[in-house]
């Protein structure tokens, strides 16, 4: 296996399937975040090992780039937040992928970047049962 958590992530569902799995892209697979301290929130993996986004041919940027819109676009259909914040650093986990955060008026720092309620997030791991129920909202809304 690789050092790479999201490759090693990748190569676990290839073998077995994941209540977390969202939709699978051509380039990408959407899932569902580990906690849903921001209901809908979710992780688009790029399924090639790349460290950075401007490492891919033009063509699976562009790709790669529709793909993160479909997902946002599932989201704020399912979901109707406020806003919808997106990030790809890659400096902790350097593989490239999106977060795709929905955030509420009803976040009193809604405002505020998404990691201010960090210390929380542990607080929202969902159920078996709120996993599926957040990723059936979401995939009824993709292809």
């Amino acid at each position: 296996m690789s050092d790479c958590q999201l490759c090693n992530r990748l190569a676990l569902l290839k073998q077995k399937a994941d209540p977390a799995v969202v939709h699978e892209f051509e380039n990408s697979i959407l899932v569902l975040g580990e906690h849903q301290f921001y209901q809908g929130y979710c992780v688009l993996i790029l399924k090639q090992h790349f460290r950075e986004i401007h490492e891919l041919s033009p063509e699976i940027q562009t790709e790669f780039h529709q793909e993160l819109m479909q997902a946002t676009q599932a989201i704020a259909m399912a979901f109707q937040p406020w806003k919808i914040n997106h990030a790809s650093l890659g400096n902790v986990v350097e593989h490239v992928h999106w977060h795709i955060f929905p955030r509420y008026l009803s976040d009193p720092q809604h405002q505020a970047h998404p990691w201010i309620h960090e210390a929380g997030f542990n607080l929202h791991i969902p159920d078996p049962l709120q996993i599926r129920d957040v990723v059936s909202k979401i995939s009824e809304h993709l292809p």
